[in-house]
């Protein structure tokens, strides 16, 4: 697959791609094919806004723990300012588990406190689905008796 097909791959997903309940939805099966095409690309970093436009266009929808999108981004290097970037457009939820997965590592106080910003945000903002703002306030909450 090249750079263009797998665009059109991820912009063809639907909410009912990844329907557990529909025996014929085959969206994880779709994704995987799609991450493991853009790795054996020569620069799969141009398809990170993709990949978190996706997340934004279906942000409730279940799409890996973590998952396809989360591990062929982290994979990725230079992924952080784009998931800042998502993270201020629409959150979502693999959005917000992803910022809690950065602050479960060792990030420098200063980069800490942006995340931290980033997940109270996403608490706050009527516009993002309740369940989204949900996992955003968990999150947050977790990681502030962290200290």
């Amino acid at each position: 697959m090249d750079n263009d097909q797998i665009i059109a791959g991820f912009r063809s997903l639907r909410a009912s791609d990844f329907d557990l309940n529909d025996v014929e939805s085959s969206g994880m099966e779709r994704l995987y094919e799609l991450t493991d095409a853009a790795l054996e690309l020569n620069e799969p970093g141009t398809l990170m806004p993709e990949m978190f436009q996706l997340m934004e266009r279906l942000p409730e929808e279940d799409l890996g723990s973590p998952g396809p999108l989360v591990h062929t981004l982290e994979a990725m290097p230079g992924y952080e300012p784009y998931l800042s970037e998502s993270m201020r457009r629409k959150p979502s939820s693999l959005s917000v588990w992803m910022v809690n997965r950065i602050l479960n590592s060792s990030v420098s106080a200063d980069r800490r406190v942006v995340w931290l910003a980033l997940l109270e945000k996403a608490t706050e903002d009527p516009e993002i689905p309740e369940s989204v703002r949900r996992d955003a306030r968990d999150f947050l909450t977790l990681q502030l008796r962290k200290g």
